[in-house]
């Protein structure tokens, strides 16, 4: 499964048109928060009890995004975050998540 057709509705919205005809509407927050990436799956792991730090990425747009071969994206953020390779395989299970 691959996306016909990529949109970045604004810095919230990033819209992915599949080949089955699927359309799925991804806000920034949710992509940002579910970044794939080794130090944010780190962070998304850490469960321990005494961390009190959250993240917010509430105020964090998504300012653009690239091809990556022929399986995935990667999305750069205005707070300067760029490393997660996020996969078609990953973005439709998350478009699934969410529905």
């Amino acid at each position: 499964m691959k996306p016909e057709k990529i949109e970045q509705i604004s810095g919230d919205v990033l819209v992915l048109t599949w080949d089955d005809g699927k359309v799925c509407i991804y806000h920034s927050k949710l992509l940002r928060a579910r970044c794939p990436c080794a130090v944010c799956k780190e962070e998304q792991e850490d469960d321990n009890p005494l961390k009190v730090v959250k993240k917010s990425f509430d105020d964090i747009e998504l300012l653009k995004w690239n091809w990556v071969g022929r399986y995935a994206i990667s999305l750069v953020w205005s707070d300067g975050h760029d490393t997660g390779i996020y996969t078609y395989d990953y973005l439709r299970n998350l478009c699934e998540e969410e529905s």
